[in-house]
């Protein structure tokens, strides 16, 4: 069962930001999306005031949060970010 994707403008500007000049990275991105729409509640799930996020270390440091959205079969990519600042949402 293939989800489908949809993209905040945070998680776009954040790709953007992050991925313009290193393409190892972008690579890394690029797999792991493919790998949580294949099965997104496999993932880890975020707590409080976070409920319904769920994460993934990606590139060791960095935070890749998304939501899966049951209904719509549909997953959220909500921000990439250093795992510092990536739970400030």
């Amino acid at each position: 069962m293939n989800w489908r994707l949809e993209v905040s403008p945070e998680f776009e500007q954040d790709y953007r930001k992050l991925c313009s000049r290193n393409a190892g990275f972008k690579r890394a991105i690029d797999v792991k999306v493919r790998q949580i729409l294949q099965n997104p509640l496999h993932y880890k799930p975020l707590h409080a005031p976070l409920d319904g996020v769920r994460r993934v270390h990606v590139g060791g440091s960095f935070v890749l949060l998304f939501e899966p959205l049951l209904a719509r079969q549909t997953v959220r990519l909500l921000r990439l970010a250093h795992h510092d600042e990536a739970y400030g949402i």
